[in-house]
């Protein structure tokens, strides 16, 4: 079971899913959040049981759960192939290679979710899966994008072979994003906070653009990187 913790990201869970059960703290079932996670979980079904806030002090994994948590089965497992299958159209797909925080990886998920992105592959090994603390910094959203782990290096062959546009967003491209055609089937490769993109994955990507910085700081976070291209992405879309 998949634990989701803290008002906002229960909330939006129950929103669209039905979890096994639902854990509250006794003596909070007249706030105004609380009212509304029982109203959803009455009308799909869901069991709640009222628990000390010591238990979920005790079981919580990301020590921010507010005083109630959902227990969710997990997603069913993707694969890439099976999603490049399932899709008969241009697809919008995320490498993220080397990622630790799961604030940005959550981050990332929600901005995914928003903008239509198809799935999010991540190393097999060596980075953040999808635990409470990303469930609950993407709002909802790590539960409606596909996670595939999967070799970074295998998964940029195969959409190579499959026509899918490498799009690496790194402080050392020459292109500014807003001048990247983004239109079409294309996968944005993105780094980890601390050493970015492996420049054996970055020599494969069929450009590199970046964003450009007016002020002191030479780059932005994952999560906000990824904002900004998707959206780009979802502006260029719009105009074609």
């Amino acid at each position: 079971m998949i634990q989701v913790e803290g008002r906002n990201p229960v909330h939006e869970t129950l929103k669209t899913m039905r979890p096994e059960r639902v854990l509250l703290a006794r003596g909070i079932e007249d706030q105004a959040k609380i009212v509304e996670i029982l109203r959803l979980a009455g009308e799909r079904g869901v069991q709640v049981e009222y628990v000390t806030k010591k238990r979920l002090d005790t079981i919580s994994e990301s020590g921010r759960h507010q005083g109630v948590i959902a227990l969710i089965q997990p997603p069913k497992a993707s694969t890439l192939k099976g999603i490049l299958a399932r899709i008969q159209e241009d697809v919008t797909l995320i490498l993220i290679d080397r990622l630790y925080d799961p604030m940005n990886l959550g981050s990332i998920l929600r901005t995914a979710e928003a903008t239509g992105v198809d799935a999010v592959v991540i190393p097999k090994k060596g980075s953040v899966g999808l635990t409470p603390a990303v469930l609950r910094a993407s709002m909802g959203g790590g539960l409606h994008v596909p996670i595939i782990r999967d070799n970074l290096f295998q998964a940029a062959k195969l959409l190579k072979q499959e026509g899918v546009k490498l799009v690496a967003v790194d402080p050392t491209g020459a292109t500014d994003y807003y001048r990247e055609r983004l239109t079409g089937s294309v996968a944005l490769v993105l780094g980890g906070e601390d050493r970015g993109i492996n420049d054996s994955l970055l020599n494969r990507c069929d450009s590199v653009i970046r964003i450009p910085m007016r002020g002191g700081i030479t780059s932005l976070n994952v999560g906000a990187a990824a904002a900004v291209v998707l959206y780009e992405r979802v502006r260029q879309l719009a105009l074609a």
